[in-house]
């Protein structure tokens, strides 16, 4: 095993050295002892296997020249801040975090061979080499100042627009007709949302899915922030927080393809949903808000499909994903609800009394869709959540008690291990964060609008949200840019 390290050392020495011939001002070695080498040598190894042969989440994203992190939208916005030590400690650690929870997606996924070559090389516990490597790597990094300044610089997500896109689709023009549609779509959802809650048609049979209560869910209490103010539950407090807000989905279901489910795999390579047990998906994320970061709940109900409603319906497709966001404030009461389709399509905005939609957020050339306040809620009550049949909009939040067709967790990373049928698994998502066989007819009329495969489902962090403007449903500034606080208003 010694021997093998002393060849592993003096090949990635070699290879430094030729590196750093040509690098330049913008890419800086990292340097330091033979640990932080080998920890190199294992990074530059793990991510050549999986690139052959394993499954990489396209996010969080990679940061260039830094195998050992990656970056969320939110985590990058700390990236021009001036942070104290401490505050730029936790920072790394973050960036460290979230390349730690995609290296367990890809470590899982790699076959017994591969990881048997691995293990020869850096040992049998191939995730705590990455963990060890990750602090050592850090530690070096925060002790060489070019290397911070390099981080800082080259920690900026990429956009999910394409610019050529909009280029060679003549957007000035292109728009025109996307925004009258756009501006007829919104016109009509308010008028759905308008009706009374018992005038909304029933076109099938109203039937509910919610998490059974236990009875008695431990209240989360006080939830710690770290040195840069990220709120830190435990992991106890994440999942009753999870359990008090999950909402009861109220579906129209007409046919199968309302039932909610477990996406898998044919052996064709279709995407399709498994309803016969109902599951809903989960994952935390942060935003900022006021200076503040604040703690978000998603949640995601999978749909074998959009039906087709007519000879040409350029909406419909295979797979379709309904997004629900709870974003606590800083007391932990809620401070809005928001909807997106896992293509980014079909944003709604459900705010609380304490936030006013911005003057300049009406005035954009694809304002946020508002179609409703977020109701209060009383002790032992749950939100309901309206979904029409078919196309799966939401139509109405409402409050009641929960009741229904009991839904079963699972953890979004489970979407990187979907089962095939008949055996095996692949990730739902390809390289780009796209799913295959979920494509619209709709992307051959707003691919000018920028947007890659309008229409497709798509991995978390990759949804663009706006066809006119720019707009991610990730975007740490998202409520800072389309919010204001109602008690600053009264003042």
């Amino acid at each position: 095993m010694i021997e093998k390290v002393k060849n592993r050392l003096i090949t990635v020495s070699a290879a430094f050295v030729l590196i750093g011939c040509a690098l330049t001002n913008s890419s800086l070695p990292v340097t330091g002892d033979s640990a932080v080498q080998l920890c190199l040598a294992f990074y530059g190894d793990l991510d050549q296997v999986v690139a052959e042969q394993g499954v990489t989440p396209s996010r969080p994203e990679r940061i260039a020249s830094f195998p050992y992190l990656r970056m969320t939208r939110f985590l990058a916005s700390y990236s021009q801040q001036n942070l104290s030590d401490a505050a730029l400690k936790h920072w790394l650690a973050h960036l460290a975090a979230a390349d730690q929870q995609a290296r367990t997606i890809e470590l899982a996924s790699l076959k017994s061979t591969a990881k048997s070559k691995l293990n020869a090389d850096y040992g049998s516990d191939l995730m705590a080499v990455v963990e060890d490597c990750a602090q050592k790597l850090v530690a070096n990094d925060l002790a060489n100042p070019e290397r911070l300044t390099l981080l800082r610089k080259q920690a900026v997500t990429t956009s999910e627009y394409r610019l050529l896109n909009q280029v060679l689709g003549f957007y000035p023009l292109t728009r025109i007709p996307v925004r009258l549609g756009i501006k007829q779509y919104h016109e009509k959802t308010l008028a759905v949302f308008a009706q009374p809650l018992k005038a909304l048609p029933v076109y099938g049979q109203l039937r509910r899915f919610h998490i059974p209560h236990l009875d008695a869910i431990n209240l989360p209490g006080r939830v710690a922030r770290d040195a840069l103010g990220i709120p830190a539950p435990t992991v106890s407090q994440l999942q009753a927080l999870f359990a008090i807000h999950v909402p009861v989905w109220e579906i129209d279901v007409v046919d199968n393809y309302d039932l909610p489910g477990r996406p898998v795999w044919h052996a064709d390579g279709k995407p399709d949903v498994d309803y016969s047990e109902a599951f809903i998906y989960r994952y935390p994320s942060y935003t900022n808000w006021q200076g503040q970061s604040l703690l978000q709940l998603n949640y995601l109900i999978w749909f074998a499909e959009r039906p087709q409603e007519s000879a040409f319906d350029i909406f419909s497709g295979r797979l379709d994903g309904l997004l629900w966001r709870v974003t606590l404030n800083t007391d932990g009461t809620v401070l809005i609800y928001d909807s997106a389709h896992a293509c980014g399509c079909y944003h709604y905005f459900f705010p609380s009394a304490a936030l006013a939609l911005r003057s300049k957020a009406q005035q954009l050339p694809e304002p946020p869709l508002l179609p409703q306040p977020a109701p209060e809620l009383a002790d032992g009550q749950s939100l309901v959540i309206r979904v029409s049949s078919g196309n799966h909009y939401i139509q109405r939040l409402y409050v009641d008690t929960a009741s229904g067709q009991p839904l079963r967790w699972r953890e979004y990373q489970e979407l990187y291990a979907t089962p095939v049928v008949g055996g095996g698994h692949r990730s739902l998502f390809r390289a780009d964060g796209l799913v295959d066989g979920s494509e619209r007819s709709e992307r051959w009329l707003l691919w000018p609008m920028g947007v890659p495969s309008a229409g497709a489902m798509r991995e978390r962090g990759r949804q663009a949200t706006a066809f006119l403007g720019r707009r991610h449903f990730d975007d740490a500034k998202l409520l800072d840019d389309l919010f204001e606080p109602v008690s600053e208003l009264v003042h």
